[in-house]
């Protein structure tokens, strides 16, 4: 297989008026390959968007748009391409596992993030099942919250690793997005959100309690054709 080219500058704000948006196209997979651009778009969602910078996104064609925010998020700040008809509002957060948690007990992002796993397995679950089976035609994927970064962030993490991405590269990949001051984002008792800590001690629990990505992703009750769907969003 021929080498691949020199990547890419990747840069944030590839969507007019949402800040916090990036194409995944360009990070490196193994064996040489890259993932391909047009294919998942991670973003934010901005509070308020002009008319040009709703028709510029809405032009890109998106064959799915996967808002991971609260539903009440999502009440209080409809998504700007919430018309679409790919367009899916999926939380990755379980309020009611939320409610029991006691989110101060973790010292750190990356436990709050390694323990979010499990308590919104349910959650997650349908958000990687939503991605597998939107169509995967010219248009790319969506997937957003209210900063693009922690519950996109993790998402994206671990799609990244399924497909084998080298963890440096998923950590600078999550860096590349800061924090969006707010309401909604969870407490960073420990870590800042300058680099990918947080994102990689995730991925070390995966590793740790269910051998790997694709072993977490079948914990949750994802088949081995969903997994392979998966795999493809991003491969070559």
């Amino acid at each position: 297989m021929a080498a691949a080219g020199p990547p890419r500058a990747r840069t944030r704000g590839l969507l007019a008026g949402f800040a916090n948006s990036a194409d995944l196209g360009g990070l490196e997979l193994p064996d040489g390959r890259r993932v391909p651009s047009g294919r998942i778009i991670r973003a934010d969602t901005p509070a308020h968007v002009t008319e040009a910078d709703v028709a510029a996104a809405r032009a890109v064609g998106f064959e799915a748009v996967l808002d991971l925010r609260s539903h009440d998020e999502v009440r209080d700040c409809p998504h700007p391409l919430a018309q679409l008809a790919g367009y899916r509002s999926l939380p990755l957060i379980d309020p009611a596992a939320e409610a029991r948690a006691d989110i101060s007990r973790y010292r750190t992002l990356g436990e709050i993030y390694s323990s979010s796993l499990q308590r919104n397995a349910t959650h997650i679950a349908a958000i990687f099942a939503a991605l597998a089976e939107s169509p995967q035609g010219p248009g790319p994927v969506l997937v957003c919250c209210r900063a693009g970064r922690d519950r996109t962030g993790m998402v994206i993490a671990l799609l990244l690793d399924l497909a084998g991405a080298d963890r440096e590269v998923i950590a600078a990949d999550y860096a590349l997005v800061p924090e969006l001051p707010g309401p909604g984002a969870p407490a960073s008792p420990g870590e800042g959100h300058s680099g990918g800590d947080a994102v990689l001690r995730m991925l070390d629990h995966v590793s740790a309690a269910y051998g790997s990505t694709s072993g977490y992703l079948r914990r949750l009750g994802l088949g081995n054709g969903t997994i392979d769907a998966l795999r493809r969003r991003v491969e070559p």
